[in-house]
This record gives C-alpha cells, structure tokens and sequence, in this order.
C-alpha cells in the first residue's frame, strides 16, 4: 500500500471495526483490494467506502500508535520496515502484535497528563503540540484560558473539530480530573448547532470497534 500524507480528522478518535480489522488482515496477506471489497463491503451502500484508501488510514493509525505505545521489539520492528521501504510495511507477525497492543488501548481511560498524540489523529496532535500544548490538562487549561474562541489560535482546527475536541474532553472530564468550563461554549463559536456532535462519537470501545488516536 503507498504511503500518503495523513489527513486531520474531524474526530479525535477514530474507531475501526472487526470487519475492518478483518480486511486489513486480508490485505496484509496479499489479497487484491477488488477481492476485499466484495467480500467484506456493500459495493451497493448509499456511501460507498473507499477500501484503499481505508486501509491505508487504518494501518497509518496502527502503526503510528505502535510507534508511540508498542515494545521496544514492535518499534523497532516497524522502524527497520520505514528505513527499508520508505512506509510502514506490515506482516501478519507485526499486524497480531499491534492488535494484542490495540486491545490494551480499548480499555485505557484518558489522564491529563498523557499526551495529546496518544489520544488524537498525528496532525491533530501536531497542531495543538505546535502551540505548546502537549498533555490532555493542558488542552483543558488553553481551552478554559481561551473560551470559546480557543480554536482561532490552533491552525487548521477550525470550529467543527474544536467543537468535537471540547466535546470529548467533556466526556472524559472525570478521568482527565480537570473539566472544561460551561462558559467556553458561551459564545457563539462553540455554540450548539443543528449539526452538532454525536453523542458518544469517539469512545473507546472494545477491540472489534476499536478508538484509535
């Protein structure tokens, strides 16, 4: 699969499901990728799932994650792979090892001292980094410093993904241990729209739909 630039995403976590997992596995084992959308997707969906270009997301975040939470055996593993090849080739060995890591990750809870690449998309993570917020209590700190305007210091975050970013933390409040402040959505940037967030959007949940950062 070729490496391509990762995109921000408009969740901070993103869940993937066993399907998934499953096809990725066939695709790591060589199947065509015309051969796994037949078998494992609705070719006839009212959205059509772009499976290329899944999968290589899908094994961007693994591997990412990986790289970050994995054994110094599975890292150094998946870097010999990036120096030898140029992108994170993946084997059945090293997909099992970053699912038995995977199912670790499904059953953690957000802290504010963990850093925001742990639980957000690499770019996200970079964006917020690049301000100097580097841990989930300090997201929480800029955010209640800023109020509803937080985001407009943030490049290329924009008030949607703000909006699903102060959600979550809302979310996860009592096990970061620091929440974010009523008044931040005071304003209109943060104010709730007929769009919305989705409740539950972005969860951790068991390995089958796994949230990854």
């Amino acid at each position: 699969m070729a490496n391509r630039p990762q995109q921000l995403a408009q969740m901070p976590l993103r869940s993937y499901s066993r399907t998934e997992f499953t096809a990725l596995r066939a695709r790591v084992k060589g199947l065509p990728i015309e051969t796994i959308e037949r078998l494992y997707f609705d070719r006839d969906a009212v959205e059509p799932v772009d499976v290329a270009q899944l999968l290589r997301t899908m094994r961007d975040d693994l591997v990412a994650a990986a790289l970050r939470d994995g054994s110094p055996v599975l890292q150094a593993h998946l870097q010999a792979a990036i120096a030898k090849y140029g992108e994170p080739r993946l084997t059945p060995v090293s997909l099992q090892l970053i699912e038995q890591v995977a199912a670790q990750w499904a059953v953690a809870a957000p802290r504010a001292e963990h850093p925001v690449g742990r639980w957000f998309r690499p770019l996200v993570a970079a964006r917020l980094e690049g301000e100097g917020i580097h841990t989930l209590g300090e997201l929480v700190a800029f955010v209640n410093r800023r109020g509803g305007q937080w985001w407009r210091s943030v490049p290329r975050i924009g008030v949607g993904r703000a909006r699903v970013l102060v959600a979550w933390l809302r979310r996860h409040a009592a096990s970061i241990g620091a929440p974010v402040e009523v008044d931040v959505d005071a304003g209109d940037a943060l104010a709730p729209t007929s769009a919305g967030v989705t409740a539950g959007a972005g969860q951790l949940a068991p390995l089958e739909r796994l949230a990854l950062p």
